[in-house]
């Protein structure tokens, strides 16, 4: 048995639900409240400064590792969460801070302290999953912040391209349908609905582009495509961990959208793919990806 094999309370996984319902009205109702009043704090705490965004995403981070600890160890917030949780925010202070090395060797260090408090319940491989599931999009969502002239407008263009995917994927699938995506982890989602939310945020990319001058729309268009498609890869890695545990939702800290992780789910490794694109210049990631 792997580290990953093991379930909170049996030595094998859980049976998962049959089916996802589709939410009724009230509960869309719900969905949309939540979803507003999270963007509008999310937008608020970018705009205003670096050190507000670094408040978001560690207070973000003690959510994701209490979620993330009740799923895979059937706990609350034990010692490992409290690690992860303290994890985020060190990196989170450092990244805003220019200090990439002490983030580094904080984050390595919480990996040895979670291997070792997580080793003998037969949860390590998870616990380590968990840790790098919230601090490196912590990790890369501060440093896209931490640039002076671009950081702001960059998250901004990340959160716009991450919700037009939701929408889109949402809206297709629905009133398209068709073949589903993958119906053994989250049988509502659909080919369709794929592909229509991967297209989409091109427009956004493009909107983004003539707002801002000097970049390549059709570039910046194709990277908002990649973006998008990794928003829906993690949208996707979070319904089959969560299926391998036979949860419905992370938690139910958000009236119609379960755990913080059910609604940011996309945004976490879109995170790491606007990183990995923004590395073209590490001196100003918000410029590397923005302008082309």
């Amino acid at each position: 048995m792997t580290p990953f094999d093991a379930a909170p309370g049996s030595g094998a996984p859980r049976a998962a639900p049959n089916k996802e319902a589709a939410p009724n009205k009230p509960e869309m109702a719900k969905r949309i409240g939540s979803a507003v009043v999270l963007a509008a704090i999310a937008v608020a705490a970018v705009v205003a400064s670096p050190w507000s965004f670094a408040l978001l995403i560690a207070g973000g981070g003690v959510a994701v590792a209490w979620e993330w600890g009740r799923l895979v160890r059937g706990t609350r917030f034990d010692r490992i969460a409290v690690l992860q949780a303290l994890a985020v925010a060190t990196v989170v202070i450092l990244v805003t801070l220019a200090r990439p090395e002490l983030a580094l060797i904080a984050l390595a260090c919480a990996a040895v302290l979670i291997g070792l408090a997580s080793a003998p319940s037969g949860t390590l491989g998870w616990s380590l999953a968990g840790l790098a599931y919230a601090a490196l999009p912590a990790w890369a969502l501060t440093w896209l912040r931490s640039d002076e002239t671009f950081g702001a407008t960059a998250l901004l263009y990340l959160f716009a391209v991450a919700w037009t995917t939701d929408t889109a994927s949402y809206v297709a699938g629905t009133l398209i349908g068709g073949p589903k995506l993958a119906p053994s982890i989250s049988p509502r989602k659909t080919w369709s609905g794929l592909i229509i939310g991967a297209m989409t945020p091109a427009l956004v990319g493009y909107a983004f582009a003539l707002a801002l001058g000097g970049t390549s729309g059709l570039r910046l268009a194709l990277v908002s495509v990649a973006i998008a498609v990794a928003c829906q890869l993690g949208d996707l890695s979070e319904s089959a961990v969560k299926r391998r545990f036979g949860a419905k939702d992370m938690s139910h800290l958000i009236p119609g959208h379960g755990g913080l992780l059910d609604r940011i789910d996309g945004v976490l490794i879109a995170s790491l793919a606007a990183a990995l694109i923004a590395l073209r210049d590490p001196a100003g990631p918000g410029r590397a990806l923005l302008i082309w």
